[in-house]
């Protein structure tokens, strides 16, 4: 039996055209972990799109309530067409990160490429859990 790593993907993307040139082969290892024999589940993902109206917004409270009504019925986010549901605005990392740390088999490291900005936020909390820090500067 093999045995793999667990990823929890993180995606953090200013708006919906930006998700699309990676989102079919997302898709693709969704469906793959449902199937017997497959890849198991291996993969956890986490999206979220940061130019959206807020909860704290009456019309952005709106679309999110109906965003996650069609998610519970349809399954599928109507974002990004994947199983995982798309959160707005930027994730909370003390909250993702204890969830990673709490559900964690090992050493957790944290790869990272994009804004040098984000990388400092992040570099920042994944060294307070204790995780280690890669990153590729673009």
């Amino acid at each position: 039996m093999r045995s793999y790593a667990e990823v929890d993907f993180i995606w953090i993307n200013r708006d919906q055209l930006h998700f699309e040139w990676f989102v079919s082969l997302l898709t693709r290892l969704e469906r793959e972990q449902e199937i017997d024999g497959g890849l198991g589940h291996i993969l956890d993902m986490h999206m979220y799109m940061t130019s959206a109206l807020p909860k704290t917004d009456m019309k952005g409270l709106i679309l999110q309530l109906a965003l996650d009504i069609i998610h519970e019925t349809e399954r599928t986010d109507l974002i990004t067409g994947l199983q995982t549901r798309t959160q707005t605005g930027r994730p909370d990392f003390d909250v993702l990160f204890q969830r990673i740390q709490a559900n964690a088999k090992g050493r957790v490291t944290v790869f990272f490429c994009g804004s040098p900005v984000l990388g400092k936020t992040v570099k920042h909390y994944t060294h307070k859990y204790g995780f280690t820090f890669r990153h590729e500067t673009f």
